[in-house]
């Protein structure tokens, strides 16, 4: 152990070394959140290794990793606080003028006009989510529902078909049991490349190895993952509600693939459904995906015979046409076949958040001004919309149209839909803030830059689900010292919560009570208090933050606090299965405070809770008869549309584009600093058939434009035999500017997806964007 730094008490309270080895820490460029050890120097990460000792990957990792030191440093790092001149450039400004003069914007628009007129985008990046609480709660303060975030152009509408069928907590992950399954149906993902599933790689090797599992993918591509199937159905991209609509038919038509008795017992209006799916046309289902009805017939046979049978899936069958019906299709077919709360089928995954059923989950739902569109509980009790609605929220006549944006981890103008759409957006703003750890394309275009520390640089934690029955966290101390004037996402919150007069003082007695709160008496004597005195949760977190806080290694680790004593009181039982006689005790302020310590002791992490699985389904059930819906209401306007409606085509767009695919050097847009790729470029290529390559000419390396009704760009193009004809694909994680040896000129690493998908091509009822059925039009660059 070498030097010491000493950083902002808001990151820790203790100082972080300079030279060091072995930290436990983890990689933050995906959600798999692998374990890692790293060795700093000097202030920098010199050494990656797996960490074996974290109970969650075990060792595991991808090539990805071995890069976070260039997350951590790079030319494009925030150092201070800026402003927007008038002329365009930036200034430096301090935290308190920055704060204050941002907390005087935010309330004149509030007061003039509506709190709804103010929205927040992002919060959460790939691990680092210690923001969470204090965003929303801010949010919450301000009397606004409007939180756009990037799970919600993914996947929040499983929570919605989640809540509608089984009146699931919205913390709840639907989600296969890969490992025991004899018969995985995985659609949308190919994990030996993506991480999909816990430690994929691993996962399809042993899967692979068994040969009393069949696997069969849905995939238009040859991948790295299809040459382990049993089968591959090579469907057509993105007709994948047609296949899954075949399939629910088959199911419901065919005799003695329905176990009745199962029905009676455990759904309501099977009968309902079987109407709902009668006349549909297998044949033309068939014909849309670009399989035979055969196929059809015989994926739903296998499916419903197999012992234990789950279906696997992620983005790209989550952004394409009739997505929230495919979610529903991925429920529902599982449930009629008795694989839902089963042994190698499917089962509900529990989260560090508590699970918690909202008394006003049936109210109407907060919906978006402009298209209706709902925002969806995710994550947790706090509704999300997605952000392709963003522009038009902003666009709007309406005197509560969105006039301010807070924009935290998140960088919109490459991750979000129709970059043009959101330029012409940010015109009709009167205040855009960004919080961020580095100069984004977003933040050029901002009126404040609130620079934070890294994931590597502060306390921080994933939420992300990590493995069934167990539940697990890891909760990271900072590995390096923070550089420049920076200030983490929860000081920011509580500093203009503060300075907006949203949360009162704080009691003079919980100063007081605070010293013992770091033991179960002293916490039960803090909470009981807090909770007399705290108008709403904005306060009572704010006040834990500035009293308990300052007993903590950071205080932003008051959050974490608080959760450990929401488990204990939701449960107990569950933490018990894995402490055992260290925590044999009712009193839950006890269980709490154990379990806080526990986390903190615990760096590399550790299982804190475990869900019985015997009875998963029940305990995810919120309905008093503990009965599945099997047809929710809402989805019968969905079937029948999907049964009309064939996949749109457009002779002037003749091609399908998949915008945004996951490669081996690829990491969203997080990972700015170009030099961590390797191996032979560029990696920013538009992937085409050699059929589509003959009939325009088109060799590998070839400059060609892509144009949609949106926009155009233009790439080397890269002959791909894996590709079907009529399907291209470009990767995702580019379009960035990053600075060139002359700062004057910067460059742009690869090209923009977004540039060619359109706001307005989304699911209607979620708002999630159709990115992998985008029309486009290809031309030969002369």
């Amino acid at each position: 152990m070498g030097a010491e730094v000493v950083v902002h008490r808001s990151i820790s309270r203790t100082p972080i070394p300079s030279e060091a080895k072995d930290l436990p820490t983890v990689c933050v460029l995906c959600s798999h959140n692998c374990g890692i050890t790293v060795d700093v120097s000097d202030g920098q990460i010199t050494k990656i290794q797996p960490d074996k000792s974290n109970p969650i990957t075990e060792g595991y990792i991808c090539n990805k990793v071995m890069s976070v030191d260039k997350y951590a440093r790079h030319a494009q790092r925030l150092e201070y606080p800026m402003r927007r001149r008038p002329d365009g450039t930036f200034e430096q400004v301090s935290w308190d003028t920055a704060l204050s003069e941002i907390a005087q914007k935010l309330s004149d628009i509030r007061h003039t006009h509506s709190p709804e007129a103010i929205g927040l985008i992002g919060i959460g990046g790939q691990a680092n989510h210690m923001d969470g609480a204090y965003g929303l709660n801010f949010l919450s303060a301000l009397g606004s529902k409007r939180w756009f975030n990037a799970f919600a152009q993914e996947k929040h509408q499983h929570f919605l078909i989640s809540h509608w069928m089984f009146d699931a907590p919205p913390t709840a992950f639907y989600h296969p049991d890969t490992a025991n399954t004899d018969y995985l149906l995985v659609m949308g993902t190919n994990p030996k490349i993506s991480n999909r599933g816990h430690n994929a790689n691993d996962t399809f090797r042993d899967l692979a190895k068994d040969d009393s599992v069949q696997i069969v993918i849905v995939d238009p591509r040859d991948t790295e993952t299809t040459r382990l199937a049993n089968r591959h159905l090579k469907a057509k991209p993105g007709t994948d509600a047609y296949l899954l609509l075949g399939i629910a038919a088959t199911l419901t038509r065919e005799g003695g693939l329905i176990d009745p008795d199962y029905i009676e017992q455990n759904t309501v209006d099977y009968d309902a459904l079987c109407a709902a799916l009668a006349d549909v046309d297998l044949d033309e289902m068939a014909r849309r995906c670009g399989l035979t009805r055969e196929i059809i017939e015989e994926t739903a046979r296998d499916f419903a015979r197999a012992e234990r049978a789950a279906i696997m899936w992620d983005l790209a069958i989550e952004q394409i046409p009739f997505s929230t019906l495919v979610s529903y299709f991925l429920h529902m077919i599982p449930a009629i076949t008795g694989n839902v709360g089963k042994e190698g089928g499917m089962h509900f995954m529990g989260t560090a958040t508590p699970p918690e059923w909202n008394s006003k989950r049936f109210d109407e739902p907060v919906r978006a001004h402009v298209s209706g569109i709902r925002a969806i509980s995710a994550l947790g009790g706090f509704a999300m919309f997605s952000p392709t609605l963003v522009p038009e929220e902003i666009l709007s006549d309406r005197d509560d149209r969105l006039r301010a944006v807070i924009v935290e981890g998140s960088n919109p103008y490459l991750s979000y839909s129709d970059t043009s759409r959101w330029r012409e957006a940010r015109k009709k703003l009167d205040l855009m803030v960004v919080i961020e750890p580095a100069m984004t394309e977003t933040a050029w275009d901002a009126d404040y830059v609130l620079p934070v520390p890294t994931g590597y640089e502060k306390w921080e934690q994933a939420g992300f689900p990590k493995g069934f029955p167990g539940i697990y966290m890891q909760l990271r101390p900072p590995v390096l010292a923070a550089e420049g004037d920076v200030l983490p996402e929860p000081e920011i919150y509580i500093q203009l919560a503060e300075k907006m007069s949203l949360v009162p003082s704080v009691p003079a007695k919980l100063h007081e009570l605070a010293k013992g709160a770091r033991t179960a008496k002293g916490a039960a004597a803090f909470l009981m208090e807090a909770q007399q005195s705290a108008p709403n949760a904005a306060a009572m977190i704010a006040w834990t933050y500035r009293t308990v806080g300052e007993y903590l290694p950071s205080p932003a680790l008051a959050a974490i606090w608080l959760q450990a004593f929401g488990n204990a009181l939701v449960r107990p039982d569950a933490i018990k299965r894995v402490f055992g006689k260290r925590m044999d005790t009712d009193d839950p302020f006890e269980i709490g405070h154990q379990l806080f310590e526990e986390i903190l002791a615990h760096p590399e992490g550790l299982e804190i809770a475990r869900l019985n699985p015997e009875t998963n389904l029940q305990d995810h059930t919120g309905w008093e008869d503990k009965k599945i819906r099997l047809l929710p209401q809402e989805l019968t306007t969905e079937i029948a549309r999907c049964k009309s409606t064939p996949p749109e085509t457009d002779d002037n767009f003749p091609f399908v584009l998949a915008a945004g695919l996951r490669t081996s050097w690829t990491a969203n847009t997080i990972q700015r600093d170009p030099s961590w790729r390797k191996g032979r470029g560029p990696h920013c290529t538009l992937h085409l058939s050699p059929e589509d390559a003959q009939s325009l000419s088109i060799e590998t390396g070839d400059p060609i434009r892509v144009s949609t009704r949106r926009g155009q760009v233009e790439l080397p193009a890269e002959v791909d035999k894996r590709c079907q004809r009529g399907h291209v694909w470009i990767p995702n994680g580019f379009g960035m500017i990053t600075p060139n040896s002359d700062p004057k000129r910067p460059v742009l690493d690869g090209v923009n997806t977004n540039e060619l998908t359109d706001v307005a091509d989304r699911d209607p009822i979620s708002g999630c964007p159709h990115h992998k059925y985008t029309l486009c039009q290809l031309e030969r660059v002369a």
